[in-house]
């Protein structure tokens, strides 16, 4: 099958996957397993008494994510925290228990990479202090000694935002790349060629589409994008202009799976045609006939990833109400899948990545307290080898019970969400909501599936209830509730979700009503903002990180090239050239109703953030500070939307403990590395000057 892509979380565009979503995944450790073993970490019998997990053990970057066989199978790539930015580490397959060799020391995280088809090359992106424009470059791997690899950047705007596509199928050099390199609020097609670094466009991308399928030709055959009523489009190119292939409705999720060239046929999620749940179709292009090959068999959830062979035989059907849900769609996949099932007897999610070439299942292992596993099965042979997996830094034991529960709101919608608990006291504790940004992502139940379920864990260990709620408006439970959360940021439902969440808590006496606080990020953020302005007698203390104080100039700032991508912000939070629309964008602003708050608040910001800009923390700092409220602001001058640099992510989380230990009554510990203590003093705004 031409051009496969495997559908591993809903991409329905730029608005919706990048805009305003959390965008601080960090790196994940991996444990260790060799072939055919059993993971590496294995509990002790004796259960320890109640200890304080170390803070850098959680979050000082000696993790490894994105963890890669090399095409031949000679190399293992991965990302790791060194020089302090992610780095490119590499080891050789055969001797994986080697020292890792850095073959990067960049001050910048590298972003993500891909393996060249090219031998001993990688292709890989990163931006500057986290300003989002992404640079690509070459990595030419010296096999005697990687260390002396050399590195060739191929793209020199900083103020265009380069994103890889895909390599030529037919020849190696080129790269496929959409940009914003011509008109700054259009994202372009261009082909870049590595040995000499040009740039040539090659189809202008009018349309806005934000989900592209290549031919082989190395050319945008297949493409789907959000148009201004909140629809979707899928679009043919016939080799001269665009044919539309179909428009959703209002609202209707479309995402392209795969392409098949030979065909003319190509798979896509989508909840159109009368369809609430995402659904995996097949669309003959030809004719515009579309089959159904799999909905959830339980109606409760959308679809959430597929596997296919080489051949497009489809082999697994996957999906994500409260935990991960396989289905084999083959005999031979059923019997692959309990084989790998069958090493593990811990409570784990199996993930198949994907079917190599060479027939090999690349598999993601995740458990609730640890790290996620990286693996190689082969059907022929029955065997399942890991891939570096490190033992954890940090025992698992001393984290928190982690779980999926459900609860009803005020009007009798369901609601999941994650609630992540002390081991050893569940009842009458201090406890924090943690809503997830995006709004248009969710929450999932692994340790590694999110930078803030590590987070839950850590306040877990300092005795405190987490709830992750999957409020209306996230993604994976319908379109319809999807559409539920349409204007109703700040003071409709969606925060009512949350408020619901607490008093379920409260009832079930797990919360303590007079000790409960509100965290998040991004959209998380704004949701605090709204919890200590819109309902200040439930929240005792709040942490806005990188979250919008003001849904007027959040929407006004948005960069150029996001415009076009912005018909879902339109229908949810408003349109601020429309009167109606900011009137009622003003309503649901903190930052115009500072006088409402009561709790004790604390800021986290990226001075380089280009979605939440710093002027969104600013402005309700000074308004607070001008009252002399309690608060507490961190900036971080070489940050953009969420921290990535070690010491940033020390400091902010050793502060968010002392902030609501202060407030909420629950630990902190009191032996905090005195170079976190230095640094954290570093990122203190001194309200006096703002």
């Amino acid at each position: 099958m031409k051009n496969k892509k495997q559908l591993t979380r809903l991409k329905v565009s730029v608005a919706l996957s990048a805009i305003l979503s959390t965008a601080m995944l960090s790196g994940c450790a991996q444990s260790s397993a060799q072939q055919g073993a059993q993971p590496a970490f294995q509990q002790s019998a004796l259960v320890q008494a109640p200890a304080f997990v170390d803070v850098a053990s959680l979050f000082g970057g000696s993790d490894k994510s994105a963890v890669t066989l090399s095409p031949d199978g000679k190399w293992i790539a991965f990302l790791k925290m060194h020089n302090g930015a992610q780095n490119l580490f590499l080891v050789a397959a055969d001797t994986p228990d080697a020292t890792p060799i850095a073959v990067t020391t960049l001050t910048d995280s590298v972003d993500s990479f891909i393996w060249s088809a090219r031998k001993n090359e990688i292709i890989f992106s990163k931006d500057h202090q986290g300003n989002e424009n992404r640079q690509l470059y070459k990595l030419a791997l010296n096999s005697q000694n990687p260390a002396i690899s050399a590195m060739t950047r191929l793209t020199h705007n900083d103020k265009v935002d380069y994103k890889l596509l895909e390599q030529s199928q037919h020849d190696a050099n080129t790269l496929i790349v959409a940009a914003n390199h011509l008109v700054a609020a259009r994202r372009d097609f261009f082909h870049l060629a590595m040995d000499t670094g040009h740039l040539k466009q090659t189809q202008i991308n009018d349309l806005n589409l934000s989900d592209a399928q290549l031919s082989s030709t190395g050319k945008v055959i297949l493409g789907a994008g959000m148009n201004d009523d909140n629809s979707f489009s899928l679009y043919q190119f016939d080799g001269k202009a665009w044919q539309s292939v179909l428009r959703t409705q209002s609202g209707e999720l479309l995402d392209i799976i795969s392409f098949d060239e030979a065909t003319n046929t190509a798979y896509i999620a989508a909840s159109i045609e009368g369809r609430d749940k995402l659904e995996l179709l097949r669309v003959n292009l030809t004719d515009k006939t579309i089959v159904t090959e799999h909905r959830d068999p339980l109606g409760e959830s959308d679809l959430h990833h597929v596997v296919f062979d080489e051949q497009g035989q489809l082999l697994i059907a996957s999906y994500y109400g409260g935990r991960l849900r396989n289905y084999a769609m083959t005999d031979e996949a059923a019997k692959a899948l309990a084989h790998i099932e069958s090493y593990f007897t811990e409570d784990v999610e199996i993930k198949v990545e994907e079917v190599n070439k060479e027939g090999q299942w690349m598999v993601t292992v995740s458990y609730a307290d640890r790290p996620d596993e990286k693996y190689t099965y082969s059907p022929a042979q029955n065997t399942l080898t890991g891939m570096l997996n490190d033992v954890p830094e940090f025992d698992p034991a001393l984290l928190g019970d982690r779980k999926s529960i459900t609860y009803k709101a005020s009007d009798g919608v369901e609601i999941q969400a994650y609630l992540t608990l002390p081991k050893h006291v569940k009842k009458n504790l201090p406890t924090i909501v943690l809503p997830h940004g995006g709004p248009w992502v969710r929450d999932h139940w692994g340790y590694s599936s999110d930078y803030f379920v590590p987070v839950a864990h850590y306040f877990a260990n300092r005795g405190y209830a987490v709830l992750q709620p999957n409020f209306r408006g996230s993604l994976g439970f319908g379109k319809r509730f999807v559409q539920l959360a349409e204007k109703n940021w700040g003071t409709g439902t969606m925060q009512q979700d949350l408020t619901d969440g607490v008093n379920y808590l409260v009832e079930q006496g797990i919360a303590d009503k007079q000790r409960v606080g509100i965290m998040g990020a991004s959209y998380g953020g704004y949701a605090a903002l709204a919890g200590a302005t819109f309902t200040p007698d439930v929240y005792k203390a709040v942490i806005s990180y990188v979250g919008p104080s003001s849904l007027i100039t959040l929407m006004e700032s948005f960069p150029a090239h996001y415009r076009p991508y912005l018909g879902t912000w339109y229908v949810s939070v408003g349109d601020p050239e429309v009167a109606k629309d900011r009137a009622d964008m003003h309503s649901r602003s903190p930052i115009n109703f500072v006088d409402q708050i009561k709790a004790p608040l604390m800021l986290v910001q990226g001075a380089n953030d280009p979605r939440v800009t710093q002027s969104e923390s600013d402005n309700i700092a000074r308004a607070l500070a001008a009252k002399n409220h309690p608060l507490e602001y961190l900036l971080a001058k070489d940050e953009g939307h969420g921290f990535l640099k070690p010491d940033n992510k020390l400091a902010s989380i050793v502060a968010m403990e002392q902030f609501f230990a202060k407030h909420l009554g629950g630990s902190a510990s009191k032996q905090v590395d005195p170079d976190i203590t230095a640094h954290l003093e570093t990122l203190r705004v001194n309200l006096d000057k703002l």
